[in-house]
């Protein structure tokens, strides 16, 4: 039955309950707790029983959100599937209980009622006494949807107001669920549960001491089938949060975050200076010693600022790689990414970004090896007619009258330093059994390792000091030349070659021939003469004396373009 018709039996006198309709229900309640969810429980079968019990009615199944506030309509999954159920004509009347549970935001009571309303759909709000399919809904609508949402406002700074009062008084606020602990519910004090406070000292040991990484921690963690308070996996930001939470070293901690307006839900966090913290042990007896969370956290923060430093400075991004930000496709001018597809890091490819995001019917530009880029430009500097071995032969006439640094001296001071870290480390570990903080058996599977390490440290030392002998000893002119060689020959330098020539290259497909591919190379390079390279344009090949592989064949068609 459409709207009009609805108003004119109202407006004949005749009741709603006495129009045949098509009737669902709307319940709600704000969080899942026990109370909650039988008061939820009342309100389906109330309405669902009151509907059924009109004969006029026909009774289509209702909608439920359960544990989800009012005050976001966006959260609330079959509200929106209700509205959207309206818009397709399965029902003509809404009934709920209220309109704090239809919701609690004036505009968006309005709203959506309006809404339901040009679907030809009113809603019955049974303790208001609102029917919006009567012409003074609205006004009587928005007077009651504003004493709602005035209510929530009263509420949230209820709530405030008590959250403060517990902070001076010292209670312990948060997560009752925090790992390692339980928290007394009558005195309202932390009491350490041993299993948990294993695996928290072992994570603070595995950072501090052993310096492994967040992702090592959760991996090793997950590996030996050890979960979190909430029965999940752990991950890296479960590993950091648990890192800096002060209560791990028996202090109390407040007042981190707050929520500024309560309808947005938006929330402020203070930096670690603004906080409410200091000691407490009696209440949050520490797992692990001071010494040890400090350590922990330094290494932490330390981390963190390099990460900062290093995404606020682009250029540090854009030079990671050889080729990084100097392949575009010639198509889109999209920059290509770097990918390795197989887990030994072999092959390298770098492939377009506008492809990685949305596939090849978007971009069909070819994807490019690595390996293959490299010899194309071990073959352009051939071309630059540089002679290695008078290089190494100028370079052998000025280092020849010097003292040579063959690289041991800084390898043993390396060394040393190796050396001297696992000492501070096994001094560390020793302090830990003293405190107890660790078994016997750990003390001595880690020590047994350390010394192990040693062991191996010194036998490369001695390697080394006897190679340093030896040099001292014999002629080092030829051993001069090798490591001059070396170096010319490395990837290093090859690497600060291209990175000079380079300035960008663009890739494009040849029409009609996937076995073709242009590749434009723009080098920042100035030409000063016709003879300088042999040729500007040239083919590179790859496949062709590759047999019994599935590597296919194809022909990149270089072509060079120099600064001006």
């Amino acid at each position: 039955m459409d709207l009009y018709t609805i108003r004119n039996e109202l407006n004949k006198g005749i009741p709603l309950t006495s129009i045949k309709l098509r009737v669902t229900d709307y319940a709600r309640v704000s969080t899942d707790h026990l109370e909650q969810k039988k008061s939820l429980q009342n309100q389906v079968e109330h309405f669902e029983q009151y509907i059924r019990e009109n004969p006029n009615w026909t009774y289509v199944p209702g909608y439920v959100d359960d544990g989800i506030t009012g005050t976001s309509d966006i959260k609330r999954d079959h509200f929106m599937q209700m509205i959207e159920d309206a818009r397709r004509g399965k029902f003509d009347l809404i009934v709920t209980k209220e309109i704090s549970r239809f919701s609690r935001n004036t505009l968006d009571s309005i709203k959506y009622t309006r809404e339901l309303l040009s679907y030809g759909v009113a809603v019955l709000f049974v303790n208001d006494n609102i029917n919006t399919a009567m012409p003074d809904s609205e006004l009587r609508l928005t007077i009651m949807a504003s004493m709602a949402q005035d209510e929530i406002r009263r509420l949230s700074e209820r709530v405030k107001f008590g959250m403060n009062r517990a902070i001076e008084r010292g209670e312990i606020l948060g997560n009752d669920l925090l790992y390692g602990y339980k928290k007394d519910k009558n005195t309202r004090v932390l009491h350490i549960v041993d299993e948990e406070a294993k695996i928290v000292r072992k994570i603070y040991e595995l950072y501090a001491i052993e310096a492994l990484s967040l992702s090592q921690i959760s991996k090793i963690l997950n590996r030996e089938g050890i979960r979190t308070g909430q029965h999940k996996k752990w991950c890296i930001s479960t590993v950091s949060r648990m890192i800096e939470n002060p209560k791990y070293k028996g202090y109390y901690c407040a007042k981190k975050s707050e929520t500024i307006d309560y309808m947005t839900k938006k929330i402020k966090y203070f930096t670690k200076e603004d906080w409410i913290l200091y000691e407490d042990k009696i209440r949050i007896p520490p797992i692990v010693e001071d010494a040890l969370w400090d350590r922990a956290n330094l290494r932490l923060a330390e981390r963190k600022n390099a990460f900062s430093l290093q995404k606020k400075n682009k250029h540090i991004y854009q030079n990671r790689y050889l080729y990084s930000a100097k392949i575009y496709c010639a198509k889109h001018h999209t920059v290509f990414h770097r990918r390795i597809f197989r887990k030994d890091k072999k092959d390298i490819t770098w492939v377009c970004s506008l492809y990685l995001k949305k596939g090849k019917t978007f971009c069909d530009s070819s994807n490019i090896r690595e390996s293959e880029l490299d010899a194309i430009f071990k073959d352009l500097i051939t071309r630059f007619q540089i002679d290695v071995n008078k290089v190494g032969l100028l370079l052998m006439n000025y280092y020849q009258n010097l003292e040579v640094d063959t690289g041991i001296d800084e390898t043993i001071e390396e060394i040393e330093k190796e050396k001297n870290g696992i000492i501070a480390k096994k001094d560390k570990l020793l302090d830990l059994s003293l405190q107890g903080s660790i078994t016997n058996l750990e003390f001595c599977e880690r020590n047994n390792h350390f010394n192990q390490k040693l062991k191996e440290l010194e036998v490369r030392l001695d390697q080394l000091k006897q190679e340093k002998e030896r040099l001292k000893k014999g002629n080092i002119t030829n051993h001069l030349f090798e490591i001059i060689k070396q170096k010319i020959y490395s990837k290093s330098t090859f690497d600060k070659i291209t990175r000079l020539f380079l300035d960008h290259m663009t890739v494009s497909n040849i029409e009609n021939d996937k076995t073709k591919m242009e590749l434009n190379i723009f080098l920042s390079y100035k030409k000063a003469t016709k003879e300088l390279l042999l040729e500007d344009t040239y083919e590179f090949k790859r496949g062709y004396d590759t047999k019994g592989t599935k590597r296919y064949k194809v022909t990149y068609l270089v072509k060079c373009y120099y600064g001006q």
